[in-house]
């Protein structure tokens, strides 16, 4: 295989967002592999796959953002034991054999923004406040899966890190930030210690190695 060609299904338009971290981990896990990622957006469809439908949903990716693998994204939306596995299931129970062979989930614990939570330098960055000198106090790592909704503390922390009084937080984007903590995150290692990552890390290995391997 002279390169690889992944795209990224998910619940919502918001959540491309994670394309930066699964390209981080391709690259750092094949740093001498080139690595094509695509987003499946459906919404110009007028008869678009139903949001149910995941067998249809990656067919109709297939024809339209043809991959050599399929990341499937869900939020987990809670914490409980065996959540990955359950949710997991909840996908790939619902695909032929054929295709989930090609399908790797990524299900964050309890949503996408917990794994953004890392990395205060670029949430100043997102918040276009690089130099400032608020005080952001990120969680700990081993204490983001346990976050009772890690959006709005995101949210939270994008607002702060600007340091803008009231009227000027009136024109701040801070679902544009999100995307931009993405951006000016150089390295996400520190999502090495969650749950959820090791578990579409390990995933994704096993899929990337399996389609080298028939190359």
């Amino acid at each position: 295989m002279d390169r690889l060609t992944y795209t990224l299904i998910s619940d919502g338009s918001s959540d491309t967002t994670l394309i930066h971290i699964i390209n981080w981990c391709l690259r750092d896990l094949y740093p001498n592999l080139p690595i094509d990622s695509q987003y499946a957006d459906f919404n110009p469809l007028q008869k678009k796959p139903s949001q149910g439908d995941i067998q249809k949903r990656i067919e109709f990716a297939s024809k339209l953002y043809p991959f050599d693998l399929c990341i499937y994204h869900r939020d987990a939306e809670k914490n409980e034991r065996n959540i990955l596995d359950i949710r997991t299931a909840e996908v790939l129970d619902k695909l032929d054999d054929k295709t989930r062979k090609k399908v790797v989930c990524i299900i964050p614990i309890k949503m996408m923004e917990s794994w953004l939570l890392t990395d205060e330098k670029a949430i100043k960055f997102a918040a276009n406040n690089p130099n400032g000198c608020v005080q952001l106090n990120l969680p700990d790592i081993k204490r983001i899966e346990g976050l009772t909704n890690p959006k709005d503390l995101l949210h939270g922390l994008l607002t702060t890190a600007t340091e803008n009084n009231k009227r000027r937080l009136k024109s701040f984007n801070v679902d544009r930030a999100v995307h931009l903590v993405a951006e000016h995150t150089d390295n996400f290692e520190k999502l090495r210690q969650l749950s959820a990552f090791k578990k579409f890390e390990q995933e994704l290995k096993k899929a990337v190695d399996a389609l080298l391997q028939l190359n």
